[in-house]
């Protein structure tokens, strides 16, 4: 095995994790539906917090730091990855794939809940209160809008360069 796929497996299991912790967000929302494109959406505000969500509704834990200061050559996301980092979570039977009104929606298996519960390191607690977060507030929202303010974020991100 080279350093490329080392390095890629590594992103990959990191990049699950941070959408195991999104898709646990959703648990007591039995009839919503968290699909690919909801998934990907979502997700960039959790890599992205201190870009996506003001200040009044989190407190940030640091600057906007390099990462988030060019978020946005990040957007639009790599829908293959992301399916890879879904199966890879499926596979491990974190999270259960199913049919809901003719998509696939993605929740959270009971082992996988467990793992959330058990992660306790600062990153994963803050990940655990932004996609809370997220799953109170953003979801609210339609898919149309919440790219429009993803858009709207990234374009005033790259005026102040």
């Amino acid at each position: 095995m080279n350093l490329h796929s080392l390095d890629q497996s590594a992103q990959i299991r990191l990049d699950a994790m941070r959408i195991l912790i999104l898709v646990s967000a959703f648990l007591n929302k039995k009839s919503f539906i968290l699909d690919l494109d909801k998934i990907m959406l979502y997700d960039f505000y959790l890599k992205f917090p201190n870009v996506m969500i003001p200040e009044s509704e989190y407190i940030k834990v640091s600057n906007l730091d390099f990462d988030g200061y060019y978020s946005y050559y990040h957007w639009k996301p790599d829908r293959g990855h992301y399916q890879i980092c879904l199966g890879f979570l499926v596979g491990k039977k974190l999270i259960i794939k199913t049919i809901k009104r003719n998509v696939f929606s993605y929740s959270v298996s009971h082992r996988g809940e467990s793992i959330v519960n058990e992660l306790n390191s600062k990153y994963a607690m803050k990940l655990v209160r932004l996609a809370d977060y997220i799953s109170k507030k953003i979801s609210l929202l339609s898919e149309a809008k919440v790219e429009a303010n993803i858009n709207l974020c990234i374009e005033q991100l790259k005026m102040t360069r």
